[in-house]
């Protein structure tokens, strides 16, 4: 059964000032945002983030998302066959947003949607997934959004 459109609404309210806390803390705790560099491998799962060459602190990732703001494209992870089948079936994760809320932009492979929309997906993943945040990953015109499952300090 879908939520009501107020049950919705609350439900991403309650997302995304719960991701908020999350990156406040995690900007707190291991400086994201803060660091001169990263690599993103998504075949081990990481998200490397370095000062000048030194490592500082390692995320595993969970893909959300991919997005493109200038065709205001969204493909959900698990859709995209640019990623090693083992990452889809991971990302496939995200599909519990569909059971959850009931409402099918959740399983349908691409959805229309603006920056916005999309960081509001990844904060609904991250609520859905109990997740310890998320990050935003350029990638030229596109972005990729993932979800941080867990973070540790290097060095």
């Amino acid at each position: 059964m879908a939520m009501t459109d107020p049950e919705f609404e609350t439900y991403l309210d309650q997302a995304l000032d719960e991701l908020e806390a999350k990156q406040t803390s995690l900007k707190d705790q291991y400086g994201l945002g803060h660091h001169g560099r990263f690599v993103v491998d998504y075949v081990a799962g990481t998200l490397t983030f370095f000062d000048n060459e030194a490592p500082r602190a390692e995320a595993s990732i969970l893909p959300v998302s991919t997005h493109i703001p200038a065709k205001r494209n969204l493909l959900w992870s698990w859709a995209n066959h640019q990623l090693p089948s083992h990452v889809r079936e991971l990302s496939s994760q995200v599909k519990a947003l569909r059971s959850v809320t009931g409402f099918e932009v959740f399983a349908n492979e691409r959805v229309e949607c603006d920056e916005s929309m999309a960081w509001e997906f990844t904060a609904l993943a991250c609520k859905c997934l109990s997740a310890a945040g998320a990050y935003r990953v350029p990638h030229g015109e596109m972005h990729a959004h993932v979800l941080i499952t867990s973070i540790r300090q290097i060095g």
